[in-house]
């Protein structure tokens, strides 16, 4: 069994952080410039790497951009599987960790929804962006239906309710980044919140009551 060299392991160490910062930098082009407008130019000037890097790591532009997308869904998806796990295994307390954990600045913050949105609104050139950005399917729809089928008991309700239910609150928060998008400076985070408890507690009533 061989064993990685100390330089080996630097060298390991080394690529991981070009990666991460050319990741970085794109994600900032994005940002600044929309999708489109994210050049290679500005991402090797961020970045203070050169283009070869971005060749060896990527291949090419747009599987850099692809990597964005990837990454903060990733990072979305750990951060929404913490809060919920934390939550313990009560769906109330669940649903009330996600509602927080999707409005807590690390995630709904300008930098990151614009970047977000920048994805959706090019999402149809390319099916892997889509798959990284949407929220019908994936973790994060797996997580919400598994909360409102525990919510929503099938002798007490229709067979389809927790899928409805899910796909409610998807249109629901899917509704309050838009508005965060559109006004950043106005948005109160506690009134989002409360919105999505009022909203959670018509659907669940029977479920909900008294908490």
């Amino acid at each position: 069994m061989t064993t990685d060299t100390p330089l080996k392991k630097a060298r390991d160490l080394s690529k991981a952080q070009s990666r991460a910062r050319l990741i970085d930098a794109a994600a900032t082009s994005i940002h600044r410039h929309g999708l489109r407008g994210a050049t290679i130019g500005e991402i090797q000037a961020i970045s203070n790497l050169s283009r070869g890097m971005i060749n060896l790591h990527f291949k090419s532009k747009e599987n850099l951009l692809l990597a964005v997308a990837e990454h903060l869904a990733n990072a979305y998806d750990a951060h929404m599987e913490q809060a919920i796990n934390a939550a313990g295994s009560d769906p109330k307390a669940q649903l009330l960790a996600l509602f927080r954990a999707d409005l807590d600045p690390n995630i709904l913050n300008s930098r990151d929804v614009s970047i977000w949105f920048s994805f959706r609104a090019e999402g149809h050139t390319n099916p892997q962006f889509q798959t990284c950005i949407g929220t019908r399917s994936g973790h994060f729809a797996r997580l919400l239906k598994g909360i409102c089928k525990a919510l929503t008991p099938i002798p007490h309700h229709p067979v389809n309710a927790p899928a409805l239910a899910a796909s409610a609150l998807v249109s629901l928060l899917e509704g309050i980044w838009t508005d965060f998008h559109l006004n950043p400076d106005n948005f109160n985070r506690e009134e989002a919140l409360q919105t999505c408890l009022y909203v959670a507690d018509r659907l669940f009533a029977d479920q909900l009551q008294g908490q």
